[in-house]
């Protein structure tokens, strides 16, 4: 064997190491939820509020592409179309909205923490 293929080798052996870590963690952690439901509760209500807050960043994206990049879209060689596009940017939109409303929530959370541990 050369090289190419012991590296090739390496790399699905990590890939698949990587997707059974990835399932024994969402079975042990299923396991562990459903032996007490209360945990259940508070993960899907977290999920659920995650969910929310990324729809409310979704809606405040932009629809579509303005005229300009439509025609560059259009006239471009290219095999996308201007419609998919204008999808595909409303969802990196929306996903990039939650991150920050998310990265604001924590830092929020480290200083309101810091400081109430001074005032302790």
């Amino acid at each position: 064997m050369n090289q190419d293929q012991w590296i090739d080798l390496g790399l699905y052996a990590s890939y698949i190491l990587a997707g059974i870590a990835v399932v024994a963690a969402v079975v042990m952690n299923l396991i562990n939820a459903l032996k007490d439901p209360k945990t259940l509760i508070k993960s899907v209500a977290g999920i659920a509020v995650l969910g929310i807050v990324f729809l409310i960043g979704y809606s405040m994206a932009p629809e579509v592409l303005d005229s300009a990049s439509r025609v560059a879209f259009e006239n471009a060689k290219f095999d996308v179309n201007a419609e998919s596009t204008g999808k595909a940017y409303k969802l990196v939109g929306g996903a990039m909205t939650t991150t920050l409303v998310l990265v604001v929530i924590a830092v929020v959370g480290l200083v309101y923490s810091s400081v109430a541990k001074l005032i302790r």
